[in-house]
């Protein structure tokens, strides 16, 4: 039975089973069910193994190009999208030191934020793709008809734990480059000053950490999208061929 085949008949029950007083939900359903069928049956003459060097193709190419972004100057700080802002869980701090007319240690506290990402960044893309290349497929077809970030989620959820024990010492050692850790602590210190205040106990290494990660992988989503969704993104006859 051909594929078109196949459809119509499946079309044809599903028709026979719905209420006729809901069209509406039928001509929905009929239009989702084609959409769906018609990208299945589309990767039906891709291997399996083509699918999983496709999958791995996309993310070495959106790791890349996302690392590069964040790592340059302003790749944090000019980003709206992932620059770190003061800690939330300390906002107390900011608002307070903005009152006493401290707000320029404020600003130069949150730019040394984002350079010290920026820094960060700069080893990011080996320590990812090695996480890459040792990823499992179980199941590369859902993967690749998944959501625009179907790819960078497995690959954040599968790897999250050895990533962030990997960033952890670069983290450590760009707070050294940038001085970070010492403009915090006169900040924290001078705060503490103020009447009546709670004092402050905060892990900024393991804040400057994880929002770091965070960063590099909404860009890493953003070029899953691209390449998802736009030809000229595919830049592999692979990816071409599975993306299609």
């Amino acid at each position: 039975m051909t594929m078109n085949k196949f459809k119509l008949r499946v079309l044809f029950f599903l028709l026979l089973f719905f209420n006729s007083n809901n069209s509406y939900a039928q001509l929905d359903l009929l239009k989702n069910f084609s959409k769906n069928t018609d990208i299945i049956f589309s990767k039906k003459n891709i291997s399996n193994n083509d699918i999983i060097s496709g999958l791995n193709e996309a993310l070495v190419i959106s790791v890349k190009n996302s690392c590069n972004k964040a790592s340059k100057a302003g790749g944090f700080l000019d980003n709206n999208k992932i620059r770190i802002d003061f800690p939330k869980e300390i906002i107390r701090v900011k608002t307070s030191c903005n009152k006493i007319g401290l707000s320029h240690l404020i600003v130069k506290f949150e730019g040394k934020l984002n350079k010290t990402a920026e820094q960060i960044s700069l080893y990011s893309s080996e320590i990812i793709l090695e996480s890459v290349y040792n990823l499992k497929f179980t199941d590369a077809i859902t993967i690749l008809n998944g959501p625009e970030n179907a790819l960078t989620k497995y690959l954040r959820d599968d790897s999250y734990n050895n990533l962030y024990n990997a960033f952890y010492p670069q983290t450590l050692r760009a707070i050294s480059n940038t001085g970070i850790d010492k403009l915090f602590n006169n900040l924290i210190k001078k705060y503490n000053k103020i009447p009546l205040v709670k004092k402050v106990d905060f892990d900024l290494s393991d804040y400057i950490t994880v929002k770091t990660i965070d960063g590099i992988f909404f860009l890493i989503s953003e070029e899953e999208k691209k390449i998802r969704n736009n030809p000229k993104a595919r830049t592999t006859e692979l990816l071409q061929k599975i993306f299609k």
